[in-house]
């Protein structure tokens, strides 16, 4: 497969229709957040935690981020009262253990549920047309740093994803800080 690299400023319809495409068809595709670069799948496909862990050499049961709407967020989340500490912080670069609901714990595979609303209009919309949530983890290797240009991630993952979708304008490149809501009081994981 060759990987086609998009830039975000220039995304096309026929672009955001391959794009989408490859997202329902339960293919990772590596897209711009607020924070790093993520490889990214459709949460409601089957073992999409799985697919991310195996393409980036991590441990099976290593969690994974939930990337999310609001509304989404109200049904992956079963604590109220941890969502809104929460979401005091979003949209923005904070990931949020909460306790997960059914319907969280299925996205998860976990009793908990580590959501982040990303401030990336792009990722909001995207996720709202496609109807799901996005698995998402750092767009690098297990053990090695997040990629922060294209040919980093060309150099990682050309071939192995459909799509790259490029950022023209810098990142932070700043993977976001993780706050643990389950305990009293919530704790900063990183």
């Amino acid at each position: 497969m060759k990987t086609e690299v998009l830039h975000l400023s220039k995304i096309t319809k026929k672009q955001m229709l391959f794009l989408k495409t490859s997202l329902l068809s339960g293919m990772p595709c590596i897209l711009p957040t607020d924070t790093v670069y993520g490889l990214m799948v459709l949460g409601r496909v089957t073992k999409a935690r799985e697919i991310l862990n195996k393409i980036k050499n991590n441990p099976q049961d290593k969690p994974t981020q939930i990337l999310c709407t609001l509304k989404q967020a109200k049904i992956l989340a079963k604590d109220l009262n941890q969502l809104g500490q929460a979401q005091k912080h979003w949209p923005g670069a904070l990931t949020a253990i909460l306790t997960a609901s059914k319907e969280g714990k299925r996205y998860s595979g976990l009793d908990t549920v580590g959501l982040r609303i990303p401030n990336s209009q792009f990722l909001l919309d995207l996720m709202e047309s496609l109807i799901s949530p996005l698995l998402a983890t750092s767009a690098n290797l297990h053990g090695k740093p997040p990629c922060k240009n294209t040919a980093e991630l060309l150099a990682v993952f050309d071939g192995i994803v459909p799509c790259i979708v490029l950022d023209d304008k810098p990142g932070k490149n700043i993977p976001s800080k993780i706050i643990d809501y389950t305990k009293t009081p919530p704790q900063i994981i990183r």
